[in-house]
């Protein structure tokens, strides 16, 4: 009998269990960033962030200050990429629980 089928079957083991290993940190960080996040979802919606992007348009504050968050789009995206995030591992969860 010809077995050498079970070096493609352990192979797809170590494969799938190197990206559940990859998977649980990924989602650790993922999960224990989500309170900065928040906290930076709170200044986009806050007067503050208005007022600092007006400064920022009006050159009021210097090169020297990273001003990245304050383009409406940059924050904005990101709360999207959050969200589809989340429904894809909700996604995932789902297809795995009901193939058992």
């Amino acid at each position: 009998m010809d077995y050498t089928y079970l070096n493609e079957l352990n192979d797809i083991y170590d494969n799938h269990k190197k990206v559940i290993e990859d998977l649980k940190k990924s989602l650790e960080a993922f999960e224990d960033h989500q309170e900065e996040y928040k906290k930076l979802v709170s200044y986009y919606y806050s007067d503050q962030f208005t007022k600092d992007m007006d400064a920022s348009n009006r050159g009021e504050i210097g090169d020297d200050i990273n001003q990245a968050v304050l383009s409406e789009d940059a924050i904005y995206d990101l709360m999207g990429d959050n969200y589809y995030t989340g429904l894809a591992l909700l996604e995932a969860a789902n297809d795995v629980l009901q193939d058992k």
